[in-house]
């Protein structure tokens, strides 16, 4: 049988080295020939689709620039004119409730003054600058001075700002320029009333920004932008500020993707005002001025960037074809258009193929001198493996032939879920011990796939819950701001940033009546889940003796002596609550074991308030608190925090601390407490770095109006 076997395979083997030869040389001069063949038409595909890849990945960039640079300019114009009403809104403010506010000097400017940045008094020539009521109403608007020279250095391209009054006078934040006088050395007059900034935000009642004018004073081009301030419902003026236009020319350049591009701003009546081009049809000049235009396609299009409309279209600008992208900046009303003419996008095509051509050439040589190394190769191979087919025909039987294609089978069948595997054969030797080494992994596969269900069914539905979670937490703290959007008296804003999915720190703010707000944050034991539900039981039981009208230290106590009935997990809270008489600015405090608060008075800066503290709650019976007593005054502000902020680590396990938190708070005491805490946290953010937040982040801000 075995001389059979051995005879039947010697002769199959030969037929096949005989075919194998045949087949191979056939086939290495088709793919010779497939090859030079699918090297010519690669060329002549490439040269077809090279036009429209490069052209679809150019204008991508370009539309991609185009809406990046109008972003920047949208955002650089709403941030502008918020800055111009906050001033108009302080403004508003003063001449509302002029009590509330001190008199500050404002006086007229000398010629030593000229190149300082200082408030400046203007009027116009029918008033009479030695009236008592001019000079109050001067000295009441004094106090806006600070805040507008902030907003001028704030602003590189600021000519200046100023607040125009329907008497006729006029504050100005800015440098102090020799303009202001005239060639006989008389101080000049100026009227801001006659101003078209002044004029549109007296109509308009809102912050409007002007057509684009020239600059009273040194005539440079600038947009101006107004806001109306107010006695009550009473016009009395308007706040404004001009931004010159070279800032935002520079802008607009960075939207051309090349040397070759261009770039342009329409404005809302169809008007180029900006230009990367001095001639053509891209100069300065209204597109849809003109009824005979030549061409209707960019006329078109300047229409679609009127209304506020977006896109990227084909078209011939000054007779070469060119991608124009444009973008609207909705806040002027204007829009960016960006040009790259079209044959810029083709050059590269042309090296490419340049280079296709020289490859292809190279590659027939490479592929003529490898089909004739091929062909000894191939020889010597059939010459080998009819020696090696005798000895191992020689070697087989049916015995070893028959199991391994049994055991391949049955192996091959192993997919997906299906992973039963039987074997019915005992062969005695290697295979055998192989197919029990399949049946062993087999059986593993299936409890492991079997574990993994299991596990992975588990974990969903712990998410889930801390999902949930999650949620509750949220909805238990204070979230929208401003938060009680009648009461002027004050401002706050607070944030709670978990260590894990759900914390143990809160914060809370609540009216007990009318007059007294009170309030609270605290710093439960512990992380995650169980702080997270000793927190909200803490605060709901803060709250709700609060409620009750009584007095700090008993609402303190009063919720101590709830905490720790039936405490068997030993969670304590550290927690700081004041009661704030709104009418008097007068606070009742109590600090259970929390961190010191920080207080800013009006005049003055941030500093650490080193109150008396308690016990923490929820750690003892019987414990009595004390309060004690801050007076708040108008401008005074309070900053309240967990140890999470000073105990902020970083890689090197040096942790924030109160003192880089004061001077945080310090890098800009007046901003608006959103503000503050964003600088705050920006710093911890800068000095962790990559470390990990170990402990829940919270942070309140209070400001006494």
């Amino acid at each position: 049988m075995k001389k059979k076997i051995l005879k039947m395979m010697l002769l199959i083997a030969s037929v096949l080295l005989v075919l194998f030869g045949i087949i191979t040389l056939q086939m290495l001069g088709r793919i010779r020939d497939i090859l030079t063949e699918n090297s010519k038409k690669t060329g002549e595909k490439v040269e077809e689709y090279s036009d429209q890849a490069m052209g679809d990945q150019i204008t991508e960039r370009l539309r991609d620039t185009t809406l990046g640079c109008a972003y920047v300019l949208n955002n650089t114009f709403e941030d502008f004119s918020g800055t111009v009403v906050m001033i108009a809104d302080s403004a508003t403010d003063i001449y509302s409730n002029p009590d509330r506010y001190g008199r500050a000097i404002v006086d007229i400017p000398q010629k030593s003054d000229i190149g300082k940045s200082m408030g400046q008094f203007l009027y116009a020539p029918d008033v009479d600058i030695q009236s008592e009521d001019i000079r109050e109403e001067l000295s009441m608007l004094g106090n806006l001075q600070g805040s507008m020279l902030a907003m001028y250095s704030h602003y590189p391209n600021l000519g200046a700002v100023s607040i125009g009054t329907e008497t006729g006078i006029m504050l100005l934040a800015g440098p102090v320029l020799s303009e202001r006088w005239d060639s006989s050395g008389n101080y000049g007059f100026l009227d801001a009333r006659t101003r078209p900034w002044y004029a549109d935000a007296k109509a308009a009642g809102r912050a409007v920004f002007s057509d684009i004018t020239a600059d009273y004073d040194t005539g440079m081009l600038a947009i101006m932008c107004g806001a109306p301030i107010y006695r009550d419902k009473e016009f009395v003026g308007v706040a404004g500020a001009g931004m010159y236009l070279e800032g935002i020319e520079s802008l607009m350049m960075n939207a051309r993707l090349s040397d070759a591009g261009n770039s342009c701003i329409i404005d809302g009546n169809g008007k180029i005002i900006f230009s990367s081009r001095d001639q053509g049809e891209l100069k300065i000049q209204n597109i849809l001025g003109g009824e005979d235009s030549s061409n209707s396609r960019l006329k078109t299009l300047a229409e679609n960037a009127v209304k506020g409309k977006n896109g990227l279209e084909l078209l011939e600008v000054d007779g070469e074809n060119c991608y124009v992208a444009y973008y609207p900046i909705e806040t002027v009303g204007w829009s960016l258009i960006s040009i790259i003419p079209e044959k810029t996008v083709l050059v590269p095509k042309e090296k490419l193929i340049e280079s296709l051509s020289e490859s292809r050439s190279r590659e027939l040589v490479e592929v003529q001198r490898v089909t004739r190394k091929a062909l000894f190769v191939i020889l010597a191979l059939i010459v080998a493996m009819g020696i090696l087919v005798f000895f191992v025909a020689n070697m087989v039987s049916s015995s070893l032939v028959k199991p391994v294609e049994l055991l391949t089978d049955k192996v091959q069948k192993l997919e997906g879920d299906q992973l039963d595997f039987e074997w019915e054969i005992d062969t005695k030797d290697e295979v055998q011990k192989l197919a029990t080494s399949f049946g062993l992994m087999t059986e593993r596969m299936q409890k492991y796939i079997s574990d993994i269900q299991s596990v992975t069914a588990e974990k969903e539905r712990i998410g889930t819950e801390l999902d949930l979670a999650v949620k509750i937490q949220t909805s238990m703290l204070p979230h929208e701001f401003p938060p009680f959007p009648t009461r002027k008296e004050f401002e706050i804003f607070a944030k709670m940033e978990p260590a894990r999915e759900v914390g143990g720190d809160f914060y809370d703010y609540f009216f007990i009546d009318d007059d007294h707000l009170c309030l609270v944050v605290a710093d439960v034991s512990g992380k995650g889940i169980p702080a997270a539900l000793f927190m909200m039981i803490s605060q709901t039981i803060v709250k709700s003796c609060a409620m009750l009208g009584k007095s700090a230290a008993e609402i303190i106590t009063k919720t101590n002596e709830a905490l720790t009935t039936n405490n068997q997990t030993g969670m304590f809270v550290t927690v700081w609550l004041g009661i704030l008489e709104i009418s008097t600015g007068n606070m009742s405090c109590v600090n259970a074991g929390h961190e010191y608060p920080a207080i800013k008075r009006a005049d003055g800066v941030f500093e650490l308030f080193k109150d008396k503290h308690g016990f923490v709650i929820g750690g003892m019976e019987g414990i009595k608190y004390k309060e004690y007593s801050l007076q708040l005054s108008h401008g005074d502000k309070l900053f309240l925090y967990t140890d999470g902020v000073p105990e902020a680590t970083n890689s090197k396990n040096k942790m924030f601390g109160t003192d880089r938190m004061i001077n945080s708070l310090n890098r800009d005491p007046d901003a608006s407490p959103e503000d503050i805490l964003k600088n705050v946290r920006d710093d911890i953010s800068d000095f962790v770095k990559d470390g990990v937040q170990f402990d829940d982040m919270t942070m309140l801000c209070f400001v006494y109006r």
